[in-house]
């Protein structure tokens, strides 16, 4: 029975990731594509981990926010991919939907993506060193006592064998990742319930439009 569970998990997923692979290749310009594109592109893959993220809520339970958008009273923004608290912690998650080989170690400042087909090699800035700013945001909102929170990067289709790092994850690895620590989690129930009222409260006070983030990033930076 187990095992049936396991092949139909993997059968999910796998349709859920040809199905993204279909709309990036309808999206990819091997001229390069502008920045609206290129944040459509992105927009496809968050939903795509959104979706794969929501099956661990259903099986296992917990709650799910995506493009958690924030700003602290002094003006100052940030958005987080995806939150998903369960009863194995408080999973802060950074999506990237580059395709190609990624390079990169954990303190350097810019990783390369280095892709096929003729294309310019991509520089983009470091996704754990990114996420860890959100973290440090979210908890400095928190303020009393904030929970330990994992970060996670996930990269849907890209290689990432050259990388290092335990934070940074394919679809495939996430996913057990989270369930792992899920199952054999000693917390109680009530652990994820508490941590999801104090993040719906600063989603009810200080939740921002993203064009309205971007506007702060323009002002601040």
């Amino acid at each position: 029975m187990i095992l049936i569970i396991v092949v139909i998990v993997i059968f999910v997923l796998f349709l859920g990731l040809v199905a993204f692979l279909r709309i990036f290749s309808k999206n990819e310009d091997h001229d390069g594509r502008d920045e609206y594109e290129s944040s459509k592109f992105g927009e496809v893959g968050e939903k795509y981990v959104a979706n794969e993220l929501n099956e661990i809520v259903k099986k296992y339970g917990g709650y799910l926010y995506n493009n958690f958008c924030f700003e602290d009273e002094k003006g100052f923004s940030s958005e987080i991919d995806h939150i998903l608290i369960t009863k194995g912690g408080v999973f802060v998650i950074e999506t990237k939907t580059n395709k190609g080989k990624i390079i990169g170690n954990e303190d350097d400042k810019f990783w390369i993506c280095i892709k096929k087909d003729y294309q310019d090699d991509k520089q983009f800035k470091n996704p754990i060193i990114q996420n860890q700013g959100h973290i440090n945001h979210l908890r400095r909102m928190l303020n009393h006592n904030p929970p330990k929170m994992i970060s996670m990067v996930i990269f849907p289709i890209a290689d990432i064998s050259s990388i290092n790092s335990p934070i940074v994850h394919d679809m495939g690895s996430a996913l057990s990742f989270i369930a792992d620590l899920t199952i054999n989690s000693k917390k109680s129930s009530d652990f994820a319930k508490n941590i999801n009222e104090r993040i719906k409260k600063i989603q009810d006070n200080y939740s921002i439009s993203k064009k309205r983030h971007l506007q702060n990033i323009h002002d601040h930076f």
